[in-house]
């Protein structure tokens, strides 16, 4: 009987210890990298489009060395899609083609492949 009583103390004693770890917390992991927060989920559609958009305005500034607002076929050269597609992009026959010029040019391909 005795035995039996200290052995019940000891599994309520030992059920104390865990009760206080928070749920879910691994044991194993440092208590730096326990329940952290998720990850916000990787941008899809209007997100991911806008980050593009706004990565390729980037890449076309820093190509525009004179910073006038547009490439010539020079300044192109450094920005490979661009120097490609330079004279259905320029559509106004210009020598130069703004950003403006650069995504009408995308928003006509994008159509195009419908």
């Amino acid at each position: 009987m005795k035995t039996m009583f200290l052995f019940l103390v000891m599994m309520g004693t030992a059920g104390l210890g865990a009760a206080q770890e928070p749920v879910g917390a691994d044991g194993q992991l440092p208590p730096a990298l326990r329940n952290r927060p998720a990850t916000p989920p990787p941008a899809a559609g209007a997100a991911l489009r806008a980050q593009a958009l706004a990565k390729l305005e980037t890449q076309f500034r820093e190509a525009d060395r004179d910073h006038n607002g547009s490439l010539t076929v020079e300044e192109a050269k450094n920005f490979g899609f661009v120097a490609r597609h330079f004279e259905a992009i320029d559509s106004a026959r210009r020598g130069a083609v703004s950003f403006e010029e650069l995504r009408a040019y995308l928003e006509r391909t994008k159509a195009g492949r419908r």
